[in-house]
């Protein structure tokens, strides 16, 4: 997305901040053209465990309507609100204390990973999550695993057997909440070389099941700029 973003700089210094030295070293190399991601998986005949959050809250799928609190989240705007829900992409959103606090996605059959410039293809049966962001002010307050859970069960219901989430490896912080939602980390997927075709690999963690139900794959060269990126 290359709408309203930061200088790389100024990103480096947020990144350097957030993350500590590593996660400047990585910030730098992707712009070699060399980025990767963590995949995780949930299974779906599996139990879910409700979540509730430790304050009051309304937790279910965004609407048309919910544009304008979506922009008002800070994170990205209503033009990127719209192609996504025009592209068939289910967002999920949780209320509390009259606003919009915490936003994820849930992209279906395929898409484009914008941060890895790759496709990701998905059986019918099977979801990817992506961008969960919380409002800053109303984090650790459990608005996350909360709508993860919700939306995690509404899949379940709709007879989804499989999700997927990839996550980048700097960011510890969004790691920990998948595992306790029964994510389980399966592989790292790599994009390799500059452009907007790099080249794609997957490898998949010892003793992780064979990879049935998804593939990231080389772009086309001709998919959208903005799309989906890591959880």
């Amino acid at each position: 997305m290359a709408e309203g973003r930061a200088p790389f700089w100024l990103r480096l210094d947020r990144v350097y901040r957030e993350k500590g030295l590593g996660g400047v070293w990585f910030a730098a190399l992707s712009r070699t053209g060399y980025r990767r991601l963590i995949v995780f998986e949930r299974r779906l005949d599996e139990p879910i465990v409700q979540v509730l959050p430790r304050v009051e809250a309304e937790i279910r799928p965004l609407r048309s309507d919910d544009e304008a609190a979506f922009e008002g989240l800070g994170q990205e705007g209503a033009a990127v609100f719209r192609r996504r829900l025009e592209a068939g992409h289910q967002g999920w959103g949780a209320w509390s204390g009259g606003g919009l606090r915490h936003t994820r996605w849930c992209a279906l059959r395929e898409t484009h990973v914008e941060y890895l410039r790759c496709r990701l293809v998905l059986e019918d049966d099977v979801a990817y999550i992506y961008r969960s962001f919380t409002e800053p002010q109303h984090r650790n307050l459990g608005l996350a695993p909360a709508t993860g859970a919700a939306c995690l069960q509404s899949l379940r219901e709709r007879g989804f057997r499989a999700v997927l989430a990839a996550v980048l490896p700097e960011n510890p912080a969004a790691i920990a909440p998948a595992l306790r939602l029964g994510y389980r980390r399966v592989g790292v997927v790599r994009s390799i070389g500059g452009g907007r075709r790099p080249l794609v690999a997957v490898a998949l963690d010892r003793g992780a099941d064979r990879a049935h139900g998804w593939a990231f794959l080389r772009s086309s060269g001709d998919d959208p700029g903005d799309a989906a990126g890591p959880a």
